[in-house]
């Protein structure tokens, strides 16, 4: 009878870890097979946007990478807040990402009150896919044709120059606060809810903080003068335009677009989908289409990204104290 028992024991014990053994393989497998399904991107911003053209080229050819689709959404309103927020409350298994600039990472906890995420906390880092620069522009009926004479014509006009931005937390008003704690050179800021280059044009406003995209087809029209980029290095696409830190050392203003997933992704899927990024980055083809849209690709670790964003959100948390500037709701 003991014998009987014993033996039953052992085959009880023998179905308990090849049960285990099997539960184990399984998990690996589906971690390996990652993805398996098609993976769904979460733009926050609108179609025509720099994230929405960058977010859509990168989607191309990262579905090729992965083996699956990768299904483009736009999901607008509340400067990206809603889009975030969408992949905050995500599932975290990997399916749902988010493909934003760093307005939304780096200074909306500064600019927008009662922000429903953290960045630091709700987020998980990618990859930091591409840069670009903002290009100072003046329309040409201003007597200034340098930054440095920008400076000079500023200093002897404060607030007389009026500066164009599409919202008091944007980046193009926190550069120009940047700039005027830097030098002293103070400018009449005039919000706009869209768009503002026909004014720019037509000198209702005479200077902008514009994205690269748009600048070769503001300079076509005639109307408006490149003063110089924001960027940490002259990009290769205007190696004649100098940078505001030739100028005004520490002065650097990015636009990068980065990619997020939820907390809680496993770690292998965030580095199968880092390295899967960093792949697409790397690609000639991608580098030639960002260049003709005034940006660069970065390729960038899921450390890398996140290092860069403590950098940068920092760095606005100090002007916006410095400058007394107050949440928005």
């Amino acid at each position: 009878m003991q014998a009987i028992m014993n033996s039953r024991r052992k085959g009880l014990r023998a179905l308990v870890l090849t049960s285990l053994l099997g539960l184990s393989g399984l998990a690996a497998g589906q971690t390996e097979r990652y993805p398996s399904a098609p993976v769904r991107l979460i733009l926050p911003a609108a179609a025509g946007t720099g994230v929405d053209i960058l977010g859509r080229i990168a989607a191309q050819y990262l579905g090729d990478v992965l083996g699956q689709p990768v299904i483009v959404e736009n999901v607008v309103g509340a400067s990206g807040v809603i889009g975030v927020q969408r992949v905050v409350r995500a599932k975290p298994d990997g399916y749902t990402l988010l493909f934003t600039f760093n307005q939304t990472i780096t200074i909306n906890p500064h600019v927008v009150a009662n922000l429903p995420y953290d960045p630091e906390k709700d987020l998980v880092p990618i990859s930091r896919f591409a840069e670009s620069t903002f290009v100072w522009l003046i329309n040409a009926q201003v007597p200034v044709t340098t930054f440095p004479e920008l400076l000079r014509h500023a200093k002897a006009n404060p607030s007389k120059l009026a500066m164009g931005v599409t919202g008091y937390g944007s980046a193009a008003y926190l550069g120009a606060q940047m700039l005027s704690l830097q030098t002293g050179a103070e400018l009449l800021h005039v919000n706009y809810a869209n768009n503002f280059s026909a004014n720019l044009l037509s000198n209702e406003v005479q200077l902008s903080m514009s994205p690269a995209s748009q600048v070769p087809g503001l300079l076509a029209t005639g109307k408006v003068r490149a003063l110089a980029q924001t960027g940490p290095r002259r990009t290769r696409g205007m190696l004649d335009l100098p940078t505001v830190s030739e100028f005004v050392p520490g002065h650097v203003i990015e636009a990068w677009y980065g990619v997020w997933a939820p907390q809680g992704t496993p770690k292998p899927t965030v580095l199968a989908l880092s390295q899967a990024w960093m792949k697409v980055a790397a690609m000639p083809e991608v580098a030639a289409r960002l260049e003709k849209l005034g940006a660069e690709p970065v390729g960038s670790s899921a450390e890398a990204l996140a290092d860069h964003a403590r950098r940068e959100t920092r760095t606005w948390a100090e002007v916006v104290k410095a400058r007394g500037i107050r949440p928005s709701q």
